[in-house]
């Protein structure tokens, strides 16, 4: 015959059943440790790629205002935070030619291209392209 167990014997977990709570509450962690580190690097990512962005629009407006601009030319740049960027303006000839012999004015269309590399990398990252109208001399 068993002898009967107190209150006290009864009551609490064995040192078997703490191990088992403690190593899945350990994977727990480790995995959503593992979910917010991913995460931050993913948003550092989105982060540098929207600077990125925002510089290519900013070269592209600041180019667009300049009137001095009427023939094709080639420039470039950096950011201060080692962003660098290149500017290409080229003459454009639409695949329709009449098109522009239909506009009674002298004017021709420029190829505005900005492209822009990331701090430390020779790769074009980000291209952004438009044109102009400008007056033919």
């Amino acid at each position: 015959m068993r002898p009967k167990r107190t209150a006290w014997e009864a009551a609490g977990f064995t040192l078997f059943e703490v191990l088992v709570a403690i190593t899945i509450l350990a994977i727990g962690v480790a995995l959503a440790a593992s979910l917010i580190g991913r995460s931050i690097g993913n948003i550092r990512k989105i982060e540098a790629r929207s600077r990125i962005i925002e510089h290519a629009n900013s070269v592209m407006e600041l180019t667009l205002l300049d009137q001095e601009i009427t023939e094709p030319t080639t420039f470039d740049g950096d950011f201060a935070d080692g962003t660098r960027w290149t500017m290409n303006i080229e003459e454009y000839t639409p695949d329709d030619a009449e098109l522009l012999e239909q506009v009674d004015m002298p004017v021709k269309l420029l190829a505005y291209t900005v492209e822009m590399f990331p701090p430390g990398s020779g790769v074009v990252d980000f291209r952004l392209r438009t044109l102009k109208l400008v007056p033919a001399r």
